[in-house]
């Protein structure tokens, strides 16, 4: 018996090594790790990945220290969540050009509970939050988690992970694209939107009993629904195409998390 648990035991260890880690990165992916989504799903997705990922990742052996171990889980978790901050940025992103759209279009106190987020958030960003669901799950970025996970383990060996200014000046350069995403996404509405006030401003200087402030609502709400739905094949090119470049990005970032 005693024999047959010191087998069992390592392999014990480097499951609960893949476990955790896989589970920080569902923790932090997109759509996957919402909270609209039941518990008992997301422990049976890890679980299930888990298993699925043991035989096919071999690794070194783990410290014998019940501190180190922990602290090393803890650490591995951690990685996940880093893993993951990538996608979840972007889709930060695309809910930031929605507020922006809706701030423009006046419909910034219009706001809806997302179940995604666990907040109140405009409606228009809700409905970018969507279409970017939509068009992830429609071009299968989602079976990427697969793939991210099992090159983790290639790229950041368990406990292994550094923390450098390399890694800080990735972040740095995600959360930047996160604001360029942004503005591209928003950019139709926000450009005729504001040739539309322009517009009325000149209109309320030329006649002083028009009121611009009533009028401008109903204007720049249906101006901006109608751009939004003839700018809908630039922004699922433009989705389609960060989509497109996001394992990229996550493999950029775990060789940094790896090499420092």
């Amino acid at each position: 018996m005693s024999h047959i648990l010191q087998i069992a035991l390592p392999q014990f260890q480097v499951f609960m090594v893949i476990l955790v880690r896989v589970s920080g990165i569902l923790a932090a992916w997109p759509i996957l790790g919402s909270a609209i989504i039941p518990l008992q799903i997301k422990v049976g997705l890890v679980v299930t990945l888990s298993i699925v990922l043991f035989p096919v990742i071999h690794l070194a052996a783990l410290p014998a220290d019940p501190l180190a171990l922990s602290a090393g889980m803890a650490g591995e978790f951690l990685v996940g969540l880093v893993i993951g901050l990538a996608v979840r940025f972007l889709f930060a992103g695309i809910e930031l050009a929605g507020e922006l759209i809706g701030s423009q279009m006046g419909l910034s106190m219009v706001q809806l509970f997302d179940p995604m987020s666990s907040h109140q958030t405009p409606v228009v960003s809700q409905f970018q939050t969507v279409l970017g669901s939509l068009i992830f799950l429609a071009l299968n970025v989602h079976t990427t988690v697969v793939r991210v996970i099992a090159e983790s383990f290639q790229l950041i060996p368990p406990f292994g992970a550094h923390m450098s200014t390399a890694l800080l000046e990735e972040v740095l350069r995600l959360s930047q694209g996160l604001f360029v995403l942004a503005v591209k996404l928003a950019a139709p509405v926000l450009a005729v939107v504001l040739l539309v006030n322009l517009g009325l401003a000149i209109m309320g200087r030329s006649v002083p009993y028009l009121n611009v402030f009533v009028t401008s609502f109903p204007i720049t709400i249906a101006v901006g629904l109608f751009v939004m739905g003839a700018a809908l094949p630039y922004g699922t090119g433009l989705l389609e195409f960060e989509y497109g470049r996001l394992y990229e990005t996550v493999y950029d970032l775990m060789r940094v998390l790896g090499h420092g």
